[in-house]
């Protein structure tokens, strides 16, 4: 009894009560997340590639590639032979030629990918960009103006904010770059609002102004009532008369002008104006004048 009251508990048998408090961990608990994580998904595969020379599809499947090979954790010889089913046309006839010989156990993801940017990136593909970049304009919205350069400036890879801003501001429309200059945005997203805005009540208001006149046949027709043949019918004979008299009565003989002299004649060609008429800028065989002249007026001007 004595023995078990004067007995001080030791440091040891303080960790090994507490080492018996603590429960187990379960193996599933003791895995990493990022472990668990990768084993319950399933990456998708990436597309095929046929060998097309575009800057962006290469880059987006090489980056497709090196996911897939990280989630799976393929390794060689796996590499060699999954490589070589998703390579097809000219893609394939280079990935056979090229690994022909080689040993699947030794080829890495890395060594293809280095071997076929070189080969299907065009050399002068950097020069392309900045030409690309260096004369794009808008000529449809800004938005889709503003897509093409995000994808050129991504794609050269050493564009900054201030010179995004800069092309951004220079490439559109003439009097949407004036409202934007004029308004003096400080970031790319202000230019991008500003230009968009303006741009969009633009376009509505001339879309606003276009009247389509789908019915034009009738809508301007100004011709007046069309004839009632009534009235004609109850028009009496003596009416009629009475018209045609005045209608000869009111009758003239038409003017008629002097023949001209050789001198009038080059005096009006020196002017320029018609020999029929007498009056500037044109010619007698042009003339729509009601004035007849005596003969030897209508010569050949």
């Amino acid at each position: 009894m004595d023995d078990l009251a004067n007995h001080t508990p030791s440091t040891s048998d303080f960790e090994q009560q507490t080492q018996q408090e603590q429960p187990v961990p379960t193996q599933q608990e003791a895995r990493p997340a990022q472990t668990m994580f990768t084993m319950h998904l399933k990456p998708k595969q990436p597309e095929k590639y046929d060998g097309k020379r575009d800057v962006q599809v290469i880059d987006n499947w090489t980056a497709s590639v090196d996911s897939y090979f990280a989630l799976t954790g393929a390794q060689p010889p796996a590499v060699f032979y999954y490589l070589n089913t998703i390579f097809t046309k000219d893609a394939a006839s280079w990935f056979r030629f090229n690994f022909r010989n080689a040993n699947p156990t030794l080829v890495t993801w890395e060594v293809v990918k280095e071997m076929l940017v070189k080969h299907f990136v065009p050399v002068n593909h950097r020069r392309q960009l900045r030409d690309d970049w260096a004369y794009t304009r808008q000529t449809g919205t800004v938005k889709e103006y503003y897509s093409h350069l995000a994808q050129l400036a991504m794609q050269i890879g050493t564009i900054n904010e201030v010179e995004f801003l800069d092309k951004f501001v220079r490439g559109l429309k003439a009097k949407t770059k004036m409202e934007v200059i004029f308004r003096n945005p400080k970031t790319l997203d202000e230019a991008l609002e500003l230009a968009d805005n303006y741009d969009s009540a633009m376009f509505r208001k001339a879309f606003n102004n276009f009247q389509p006149n789908f019915d034009s046949s009738w809508q301007g027709d100004t011709r007046g009532e069309p004839m009632h043949l009534d009235t004609l019918r109850s028009t009496s004979t003596d009416t009629r008369s009475a018209i045609q008299i005045d209608s000869f009565k009111t009758k003239s003989r038409e003017p008629t002008l002097q023949k001209l002299s050789e001198s009038e004649r080059t005096r009006l060609r020196d002017i320029g104006a018609c020999f029929k008429c007498r009056k500037q800028g044109h010619m007698a065989r042009e003339c729509t004048s009601k004035v007849f002249p005596n003969s030897g007026n209508g010569k050949r001007q």
